[in-house]
């Protein structure tokens, strides 16, 4: 049995790290606006949101959803709050691997400027001194830098889930999101942060699926993680349509081989 946890975390730039960091160099920083619009330096930087699904894989392809965890700024204080409930997560499951998509540019850089700012130890999985034996997988596997492979572009998660027939509306919300300000806006925040890990799981299955690394059915494991979802009550809004219909169109794809099989 192999155990996975899928994370992701959403951030927004800290004006006053910019404003200081133009103060030392304003050359430097002044680089990054162009057309009047700024380009903030990545260190600049906070987290405000993260997510955590956990599940497992048998030998013989079956998966079981272990639980999903969301931790945000409004119920964890700051910054800090959020990241050290993630570590603790992975933390509490040494056994797990992690998987992020686009993690390497993302989420690991930022995690690590989290955790020297507020004194935190980031979790064996995500440390640069992680060990993992051949022919296993790594502590960490980010499944952007697997689909590049040796070519120039990175691809997006929406592109990837358009070119598996994912419903275009899943994604119509992920260039939009931002910091919430009401309650309303921090649930709809939660659930999408969630579903970004549930979109990673669906579409790095499917890569190691047809790696032959684990023997699943695709098809059946689209539609139990968008059912599973769907029935913890982690779909916003602005994805409750599409997720249901997702789940519809798997349905619609196993009656169809259930029929052509007969």
């Amino acid at each position: 049995m192999t155990e996975l946890v899928f994370i992701d975390t959403e951030s927004e730039w800290d004006e006053q790290l910019h404003e200081a960091y133009r103060s030392i160099d304003p050359v430097g920083a002044g680089e990054h606006e162009r057309g009047g619009a700024k380009r903030h330096r990545q260190a600049t930087r906070r987290i405000y949101a993260a997510a955590a699904l956990h599940l497992s894989i048998a030998n013989d392809g079956k998966i079981d959803p272990l639980g999903i965890r969301i931790w945000t700024e409004q119920g964890r204080g700051d910054e800090k709050g959020v990241v050290d409930g993630l570590f603790n997560f992975l933390r509490m499951r040494p056994q797990t691997k992690v998987v992020t998509y686009g993690g390497l540019a993302a989420e690991l850089p930022l995690l690590g400027l989290a955790a020297m700012q507020h004194d935190l130890v980031l979790p064996p999985q995500l440390s640069s001194e992680a060990r993992w034996r051949p022919g296993t997988l790594r502590p960490h596997t980010d499944l952007a830098l697997l689909l590049k492979g040796q070519g120039r572009q990175w691809a997006h998660l929406s592109e990837i889930g358009l070119r598996m027939g994912f419903p275009a509306a899943l994604f119509a919300s992920k260039p939009t999101v931002g910091k919430p300000r009401t309650k309303q806006e921090w649930e709809e925040l939660g659930c999408h942060v969630a579903m970004d890990t549930v979109l990673t799981a669906m579409l790095a299955l499917t890569w190691w699926r047809a790696q032959g690394v684990f023997a699943i059915d695709q098809t059946a494991m689209v539609y139990q993680l968008c059912d599973w979802s769907m029935r913890r009550r982690i779909v916003g809004d602005a994805q409750a349509l599409p997720v249901a219909r997702l789940a519809e169109q798997m349905l619609e794809r196993m009656d169809a081989e259930v029929m052509g099989a007969s």
